[in-house]
């Protein structure tokens, strides 16, 4: 029996190493040769197959997405060399976590329990380095070693409130950071255990160290929708629970940043912000620059990625629905956010019926249907600000996020996880 568990336990985590690879790893990721990321991207590439293979296009719906997703990403996209490695590996990995999410993942659910387990462990790395920089400065020193490439960028950044924790950038950890918010969030609102809770906590103060506002601000207001869809059933009792929260968190804030006020940092930028009349911090030019180029190419858009190669002022419009409208055109935008609120409307559709019926789960798969929906809250609002669609550290969780949701709506029969031993997960 042990022998059994331990196959299993193997299995599982091989299913799961090359997505866990390249959503956590992000930055450090970059460290690795590049025939490494190509060989797990190929492996990935492998078990999408094998998973098509078995399920068919049968109920998929997702799949009649597929096709016209991937065209508008790889038309005129500057970003993929077919002689390279590097760009290939990235192509495989937006294509498989695609197919992977519209297939809704393994057949047995137990993939999922141990993806988003296994996740806990590796985002803590990052939560766990951003509040050691925060305590100890010399920590900047070993990234920028780390990274020797970005090490300028790294110094300025962390001498202006920026903490890029574990990365070369803030905003890349910031990232990081909201998804492992996510994560914890989830555990704590379904478990109710005060280990969780803690973790939960200290998530989101390393969230609050890096610096960044829309990642907390989205991640925060993501697991607050969660927590009422979750206690559907008492409406009340969630209204008083919610108030009660809200000033509990905000005096633990308070007393926090007196004791620590670079806690505060988040604030008083956004203070600052507000103060000077642009909350949009720029943005609002570069959007109506890019809607000059869509008025010329509307239809089909300019180009996946084109928007720099054109006179972009940025890497990417901070905006990924006007993003999406300029490089895609009208068509490639209906085709995306289709996918989008159709996933987000199933999720949260699936969610509250679950809540109807609480006897027949388990708080595993309340904790997998939170994070589901959470992750697509926070990578939908976050794309009012940023682009995390063209970041891997946010569309390959999003993408598995979709697959959970997936997962069980394909599968409602199998009401419980029956002969499921979630000690051993």
């Amino acid at each position: 029996m042990h022998l059994k568990v331990k196959e299993r336990e193997i299995r599982l985590l091989f299913q799961c190493v090359p997505i866990l690879t390249f959503a956590t790893l992000a930055s450090l990721g970059s460290l690795l040769p590049s025939v490494v990321q190509f060989g797990a991207a190929v492996i990935l590439v492998c078990q999408v197959v094998f998973i098509f293979s078995v399920k068919g296009i049968k109920k998929n719906i997702g799949l009649l997405w597929i096709p016209l997703m991937i065209f508008f990403y790889v038309r005129n996209n500057p970003n993929i060399r077919f002689n390279s490695l590097t760009y290939i590996q990235v192509l495989l990995l937006f294509v498989c976590c695609i197919l992977f999410s519209a297939l809704g993942g393994f057949n047995d659910r137990r993939w999922m329990i141990k993806m988003v387990s296994s996740w806990r462990y590796l985002y803590f790395i990052y939560i766990a380095f951003t509040i050691y920089m925060f305590l100890d400065s010399s920590a900047v020193n070993f990234v920028c070693n780390l990274f020797p490439n970005a090490a300028s960028t790294i110094l300025d950044q962390y001498n202006n409130a920026g903490n890029p924790g574990l990365t070369t950038h803030y905003s890349t950890n910031g990232m990081l950071l909201a998804v492992g918010t996510m994560i914890f969030g989830s555990y704590a609102l379904t478990e109710k255990r005060r280990t969780g809770f803690v973790m939960f906590l200290v998530s989101v103060v390393a969230l609050l160290l890096s610096g960044k506002r829309a990642h907390t601000i989205f991640g925060l207001t993501a697991l607050y929708l969660c927590y009422f869809v979750y206690n559907s059933n008492a409406k009340k009792s969630r209204i008083i629970k919610s108030i009660g929260v809200l000033l509990g968190s905000l005096t633990a804030f308070t007393v926090a940043s007196y004791c620590a006020p670079a806690l505060a940092t988040v604030v008083f930028r956004f203070i600052d912000t507000a103060e000077t009349g642009d909350m949009s911090v720029g943005r609002v030019d570069v959007w109506l620059k890019a809607f000059s180029m869509f008025g010329n190419h509307s239809l089909v858009g300019i180009g996946w990625g084109q928007y720099v190669n054109q006179g972009g002022w940025f890497w990417n419009i901070h905006n990924i629905y006007i993003q999406l409208l300029v490089e895609t055109g009208v068509i490639g935008f209906i085709i995306y956010c289709g996918w989008f609120i159709f996933h987000l409307v199933r999720t949260w559709s699936l969610y509250s019926k679950m809540r109807m019926k609480p006897e027949n789960y388990t708080n595993r798969d309340y904790c997998l249907i939170n994070f589901s929906l959470a992750m697509q809250i926070l990578f939908l609002l976050y794309g009012f600000t940023g682009n995390p669609l063209y970041d891997r550290e946010m569309f390959v969780p999003y993408f598995i996020a979709c697959a959970i949701s997936v997962n069980y709506a394909n599968n409602r029969e199998r009401m419980i996880m029956k002969g499921v031993d979630y000690s051993i997960l």
